[in-house]
């Protein structure tokens, strides 16, 4: 496995690095913008505050897991520190699709808790201020409306945002 991100997940960290900067910059720091990384599973696409991101990096080697829920992966070594894969497509339903070389492991930390988490393929990163996500329900499934914060337009797509303590709950 790398010791560092490769291909478009380099690009994107050292964008996302770029923003956690700013974010503490004084003139930033009551910014009513927050950036986004997106990102698409299946053919949806979603979104995660930067401020959870740790980096993003391509699927590295997985070793299986016995008896754990099926959207778990299983575990990964990042840089020495054993981390849970999931695979985000699994666990909100999606339909599953054969690997590419576009997907990525997002590693996430909420709390003192980090997580791989697979996604298809790597967007942008964006800004989005508060009064730009709807608090409507974005899913039909009052049991899924814990994984989100909201949802937005990102051009005419709709971007949902993702709520990283729902999902490591």
């Amino acid at each position: 496995m790398p010791d560092s991100p490769t291909g478009p997940g380099k690009k994107v960290l050292e964008q996302v690095r770029q923003a956690q900067q700013n974010h503490l910059a004084p003139e930033t720091i009551y910014s009513p913008q927050q950036q986004y990384l997106t990102f698409r599973l299946d053919l949806e696409w979603y979104a995660l505050s930067v401020h959870q991101l740790v980096e993003v990096l391509p699927p590295p080697r997985i070793t299986r897991v016995p008896s754990v829920p099926d959207h778990i992966l299983g575990v990964m070594n990042l840089r020495g520190e054993v981390l849970s894969a999931i695979d985000l497509k699994k666990f909100f339903g999606l339909p599953q699709s054969e690997l590419t070389t576009d997907q990525a492991i997002i590693v996430a930390e909420h709390g003192e808790m980090q997580t791989g988490l697979l996604v298809d393929e790597i967007g942008d990163l964006i800004s989005l201020a508060r009064e730009d996500l709807s608090e409507e329900p974005i899913m039909t499934d009052e049991s899924q409306r814990v994984f989100f914060e909201g949802a937005t337009h990102w051009g005419e797509i709709l971007l949902s945002i993702i709520r990283l303590a729902g999902i490591f709950q």
